[in-house]
């Protein structure tokens, strides 16, 4: 399918327009567009009517006539009636960033909550939409509503898309809950958590791969291929180094413009981030982009709150850099290659120091009657002696670090000084 890219610039805007249409051309190839051309304008704000000028659209125009261009995508998100205007005007399908963004996402989700996620933010996409686009039923929810007097078309849909909505939140509720067991079921592993994080296609999946096969971990090598949105999950592997357990998340990539409807489901995917210990930010050293992408990645972790957790900046691809003199000044910045390795022993020890102790020793003294500390210590604690006493049970044991604060009043360590 070919495909012409339209984008405006205005003084508001955060990314540079050639970066964010460059990003946008990566979309359009993932989702199967030929690109042909671009298309741009520098305006103080969106036209109302048809995003771009009268002037723009007509040579638009002329290019779908010319190429026979099947789809223009827009930039940003248009609005119900830009999108009925130029429709009228280009007579194509006209599809915007969000609507892009969701098609990807809709083709690469892998289990049912992502496929939740993406059919409720699909259909909060296209309630407002009922009427200004070519809406089959496989996009507004199954049948089941029938027209009442009078009722129109349009009217049917929006009811249909309403019904659909309510029965997918519902769904998602209970998706969640599960999920939600599963984060649990990790964090009483009690061991510390690494998560990579990046702009999509900086290379996180091949860096854990990288680090299982030089570790010889247990587990399958995760999906990695270059491209953006690969995957759209999450995966958890248990890495030993130096005699230190942790888990690696990977997750997600980043993208700039994220479409509203999807970022609440976004931030769901990456729970594990705001429960790390330490997260690595893996960079695509080898990006002309490198600062924007960058940008982008913080932003995202400063609206998950996570900006005081310890960090590692992983300047990745480094034998393709383009600035062999590249830093982040003020940053745990590491040079790394997966093609050559370089780099990998320093990111693993500084993993370890950075996560640090994990079990610390204690002889503590339980009462009996604080049975839920007793049950704990027998389930997660290694224990070197153990000892029943008139008023409690005596331990001598290595407990997780992060389990230490359930003993600490009873550490007679402490007690004793």
């Amino acid at each position: 399918m070919k495909a012409i890219l339209v984008g405006i610039t205005t003084k508001y805007d955060i990314y540079d327009l050639n970066y964010s249409l460059a990003e946008l051309e990566n979309l359009a190839n993932v989702a199967g567009y030929e690109v042909i051309n671009k298309v741009t304008q520098s305006l103080d704000k969106p036209t109302a009517k048809t995003y771009i000028g009268s002037g723009k659209l007509d040579e638009i125009k002329m290019m779908v006539d010319f190429y026979q261009i099947d789809t223009v995508i827009f930039n940003d998100e248009l609005t119900p009636a830009q999108i009925r205007n130029i429709s009228e005007i280009l007579n194509v399908e006209i599809i915007d960033r969000t609507f892009l963004i969701l098609k990807i996402f809709e083709m690469r989700a892998s289990d049912k909550s992502q496929m939740l996620e993406i059919k409720l933010a699909n259909a909060m996409y296209m309630l407002p939409r009922v009427g200004f686009l070519s809406v089959g039923k496989d996009r507004i929810g199954g049948g089941g509503l029938t027209r009442g007097s009078g009722e129109t078309e349009r009217e049917l849909n929006r009811r249909r898309l309403i019904s659909e909505i309510h029965h997918l939140q519902t769904e998602i509720i209970k998706s969640k809950a599960n999920k939600n067991n599963q984060l649990a079921r990790i964090k009483r592993n009690e061991l510390p958590i690494v998560a990579l994080v990046g702009y999509t296609n900086s290379g996180k999946s091949t860096t854990m791969n990288t680090l299982m096969e030089y570790l010889n971990a247990q587990g399958s090598l995760v999906f990695a291929k270059d491209q953006l949105f690969a995957t759209l999950s999450t995966f958890n592997r248990k890495l030993t180094y130096n005699k230190t357990d942790f888990m690696l998340v990977d997750t997600i990539g980043f993208v700039s413009k994220l479409p509203h409807n999807l970022i609440a489901s976004f931030y769901e995917t990456l729970e594990e981030v705001k429960k790390a210990d330490l997260i690595i930010h893996v960079i695509d050293s080898s990006s002309k982009y490198i600062n924007e992408e960058l940008m982008v990645v913080l932003e995202v972790l400063h609206n998950l709150e996570c900006e005081k957790i310890p960090s590692i900046f992983l300047l990745n691809k480094w034998d393709n850099t383009i600035d062999n003199n590249m830093d982040i000044p003020g940053k745990k910045t590491i040079k790394y290659s997966n093609k050559t390795k370089e780099g990998i022993n320093e990111l693993l020890n500084l993993i370890i120091e950075e996560i640090g102790q994990t079990s610390i020793h204690a002889r503590v003294s339980i009462p009996y009657k604080r049975g839920d500390i007793i049950k704990i210590i027998e389930e997660k604690a290694t224990i070197n002696k153990r000892e029943y006493l008139d008023d409690g049970t005596f331990y001598d044991l290595e407990i997780p670090k992060k389990l230490y604060y359930l003993i600490k009043d009873y550490d007679l360590d402490i007690m004793i000084s």
